[in-house]
């Protein structure tokens, strides 16, 4: 795709690898990564560094030193369209529901201490459209039938001391005779199902033991009856939009609370200041394409809101072919729906929903898992996951890594022979006084060659194809 004078990315990177603390291992000075400041950057460059390991915080961008570095952080990404739930994702699912429901709160402090855990490992890299058509207002609801009060309130009892059961109600069968009629039901039902099977159909129908979809389990949130309301609402950020000015306290107020309450950051580090520069501002540039979803590209934040109370907020970059998850924060009273997951589920159904209008729309990026972290592990559990390899920048399925990651915390992940291609440094794009010129032509301007080395490490990072379209700022 060609591009006029205004479609350019302009990046200034900064030299040097010098050490911070690692946030996982609590290590001094062990963490490296290199870095540039994004002034503009279009959708498909930063896609395009993503795929090399980079990863955005505001409007910085930096890609971890992994062969140095104490923890290596390998970009992760979910193949979504062939993502399959999980017991414990549809166990998640169904709290959700069963809450949305009733309105009473379920689940215990455990569950709401596993939660904290899970969106610190989510949000390892801390640092809004307003189209109708990308706006998910969903009415969640649950099945009355299938869950009483009394399945997470202690019983009371029905029957006096020394009477006896309730002579009204029928005895209740032994669970072992319940377990085997159910067992004979399925039997029979199994062998039925492979009778119709065994006939040519017009079209598939799906059968009632077919397992249910992600898609399946969230419908059931607006087709039952329900006493709370959840909405889903995306709205873009950069540049700011109505809803993201009009709802800029309550995603600020919860923010502070968040990061207070489970990050136990000061209140002088969580000010407006630091949450606009952290998940609100963004170097990428609002898009729309004709083969792309009606929402457009760029970043957004993606709101919970039950009733009229925002309950989390995730911050996502939808990309040509992905949707990136940068960051998501929450009302630690609600630690008891396992948001952490929930949002990860919702945020694939998404990228699954805008698949369908932008077929190259397909992964959903969840930023880097980390091996050796035990709390980056449920990243590994989300089903068809690959990490990118950190030499030859290809895409390996976890199952085939774990082995290699098990031995060596660092690892090159394909067997084969690929190699990086390598880049020329003489046509790396450079912007010099609002010019744009090679840098071959910059550095016979300049008469010098003193940021050779400086030049050549930046086109080897961020590979050939951004090196030849992104503008590199020279003073």
């Amino acid at each position: 795709m060609s591009r006029t004078g205004q479609d350019f990315s302009i990046v200034e990177y900064f030299a040097g690898n010098d050490g911070s603390r690692c946030g996982y291992c609590g290590s001094k000075d062990t963490n490296y990564s290199r870095g540039m400041w994004a002034h503009k950057m279009m959708t498909q460059d930063y896609q395009d560094l993503i795929d090399r390991g980079w990863r955005r915080s505001g409007k910085y961008v930096y890609k971890p030193s992994m062969e140095i570095m104490c923890c290596p952080a390998y970009t992760i990404r979910c193949q979504a369209v062939d993502f399959k739930l999980s017991k414990s994702q549809k166990k998640c699912l169904i709290t959700v529901r069963k809450h949305l429901q009733t309105g009473v709160k379920l689940g215990d402090s455990k569950k709401g201490d596993e939660e904290k855990e899970d969106v610190k490992s989510k949000n390892e890299s801390k640092t809004g459209d307003e189209t109708a058509s990308c706006t998910n207002d969903v009415s969640s609801t649950s099945d009355a039938s299938e869950h009483s009060n009394s399945t997470h309130v202690k019983r009371t009892k029905l029957t006096r001391s020394g009477v006896g059961p309730d002579p009204n109600k029928p005895l209740r069968k032994k669970a072992k005779m319940l377990r085997m009629e159910a067992k004979r039901q399925k039997q029979n039902h199994s062998a039925e199902s492979s009778s119709l099977e065994s006939q040519p159909t017009k079209n598939h129908v799906k059968s009632s033991n077919e397992p249910k979809s992600l898609e399946d389990y969230l419908s059931e949130e607006t087709t039952l009856s329900s006493a709370l309301n959840i909405k889903i609402k995306l709205i873009r950020t950069a540049p700011p939009s109505l809803e993201y000015q009009a709802s800029f306290k309550e995603s600020y107020e919860l923010f502070r609370k968040y990061q207070m309450t489970i990050h136990k950051e000061p209140a002088s580090d969580c000010t407006e200041q630091d949450f606009k520069r952290f998940l609100c501002e963004s170097p990428l540039v609002e898009e729309y394409r004709e083969d792309g979803p009606s929402c457009g590209y760029g970043s957004f934040h993606q709101q919970y809101w039950l009733g009229d109370v925002l309950i989390a907020v995730g911050v996502l970059d939808i990309l040509p072919h992905s949707i990136s998850s940068v960051y998501l924060y929450y009302n630690p009273d609600y630690n008891f729906l396992n948001l952490g997951t929930y949002s990860s589920l919702r945020e694939i159904a998404f990228t699954r929903a805008l698949q369908k209008e932008a077929a190259n729309l397909k992964y959903y990026y969840m930023g880097f898992y980390i091996h050796s972290c035990p709390k980056m592990k449920y990243k590994g559990q989300i089903g068809s996951s690959f990490l990118l390899c950190p030499e030859a920048y290809t895409w390996q399925p976890i199952e085939d890594c774990r082995p290699k990651l098990d031995e060596n915390k660092y690892s090159r992940l394909d067997n084969k022979n690929t190699a990086d291609s390598e880049v020329d440094i003489n046509q790396i794009l450079t912007l010099h006084k609002g010019r744009a010129m090679a840098y071959d032509f910059y550095k016979t301007m300049q008469g010098s060659h003193a940021d050779e080395e400086e030049v050549s490490e930046y086109g080897r990072l961020v590979g050939p194809v951004c090196a030849y379209r992104m503008l590199l700022y020279r003073s």
